[in-house]
């Protein structure tokens, strides 16, 4: 490993220091490919379509028994740049990507692997998630395995646990007309949007405590003497389950649809990015990580998240064993999406910090390797859950 320590290095501060936003990381994904193809890999750009995607053949085995993907973040925020990790998240994926890629191919291991790996790009998982458009693509299918490794500024963690997500804008149409002078002729769009989001906050009591209902006016008029013709507003509504959240979300469909009736509006609304799902938690998988974490003396939470967001790999773990632990950055407590968890990403110590990701990745495949009953269980385990639904 250590001979592609600067390698991922220089990727790191690369992307910290050029931060590409959600579905526009040309140059990020375009150095995360020549390295690999530089490395001998066969690259495939602009993956199933999309132009910032990739998948980089790490190892091919003679008679394969397993496929194992190892998934690589590069995605940055608005205004604060890598708030959430993923230069580092990124990096530790290519670091194992690359030490595997030579282990099995030019050291002593050669030709011994018994299973396909393989490193994924995953683009815009902060904005609309094409984790799920390769979900849709059955592109997961075809794996047993898959893992990445996400920062935190607080713990470590094997156990990741993530709402189920549904995002709408939504846009109502009315009739301009002066204020003052004859506000009767007017139909009030900013109207419906407040009215809209009254509704929702009625909505919150009668739904699940593990709901969350957030939202945003994006446009609401330009003036206070003129009755707006248009508004418009973004409503996101997450839960722990996916079934449950489609009850919600069909509430809250027929809300847009109320406010726009009580108001004389019309209304139209689409879906804003990708549905997330929650998390499908595989026990075999995490007690894996968390044997590993204890090899490697990374002090860890055993115990279940009790504040959550959402990601895309929600997703791809209803298509196949999916595993997204957490890496504690070095030094104080630290908040993802903030300015100081961006600027953590150039410290010195983040160097240790995607070392120690890159080894849970490398070692969690060299046991599924060495120890394929421990995949079948893990896989078992996958099957079972998706039976069950």
């Amino acid at each position: 490993m250590s001979k592609h320590i600067s390698t991922a290095e220089h990727v790191n501060h690369q992307l910290a220091t050029h931060p590409e936003l959600s579905g526009q990381e040309y140059e990020s994904s375009k150095l995360l490919c020549t390295i690999c193809e530089s490395a001998g890999m066969n690259v495939e750009r602009d993956f199933i379509g999309l132009p910032t995607a990739f998948r980089a053949n790490v190892v091919r085995a003679n008679n394969p028994q397993g496929k194992l993907a190892i998934l690589c973040e590069y995605d940055a925020l608005p205004d604060i740049g890598h708030g959430c990790g993923h230069c580092a998240s990124g990096s530790m994926s290519l670091l194992a990507a690359l030490t595997l890629h030579e282990m099995y191919n030019t050291s002593s291991m050669a030709n011994s692997s018994t299973m396909d790996i393989d490193l994924i790009g995953t683009p815009d998982e902060e904005a609309t998630g094409c984790k799920v458009d390769m979900v849709k693509a059955g592109i997961f299918k075809d794996y047993d395995y898959a893992i990445m490794v996400h920062l935190d500024g607080i713990e470590s963690r094997a156990k990741a646990q993530f709402l189920a997500l549904d995002n709408f804008r939504v846009r109502y149409h009315g009739k301009t007309a002066h204020a003052a002078s004859n506000p009767w002729d007017g139909v009030n769009a900013l109207n419906s949007v407040q009215l809209a989001l009254t509704a929702i906050d009625m909505l919150r009591q009668q739904v699940r405590p593990e709901t969350r209902i957030g939202s945003w006016i994006i446009t609401g008029g330009k003036a206070a003497n003129v009755i707006p013709d248009f508004a418009e507003f973004e409503c996101c509504i997450r839960h722990t389950d996916r079934q449950y959240l489609n009850t919600v979300t069909e509430k809250v469909k027929k809300i847009f649809e109320a406010a726009a009736m009580a108001t004389g509006t019309t209304v139209d609304y689409t879906f804003y990015g990708n549905p997330y799902d929650n998390m499908n938690i595989n026990q075999n998988g995490i007690t894996l990580l968390e044997d590993i974490m204890t090899q490697l003396n990374i002090d860890f939470n055993p115990n279940p998240p009790t504040e959550l967001g959402s990601s895309d790999i929600g997703s791809v773990s209803f298509q196949c064993p999916a595993f997204h632990p957490y890496l504690r950055l070095a030094g104080k407590d630290k908040v993802c999406h903030t300015i100081e968890f961006a600027n953590a990403m150039l410290e010195p110590t983040i160097t240790k910090t995607i070392q120690e990701g890159a080894m849970i990745i490398g070692v969690s495949l060299l046991e599924l390797i060495s120890h394929p009953q421990k995949l079948r269980a893990i896989k078992e385990e996958f099957y079972h859950s998706i039976n069950n639904l």
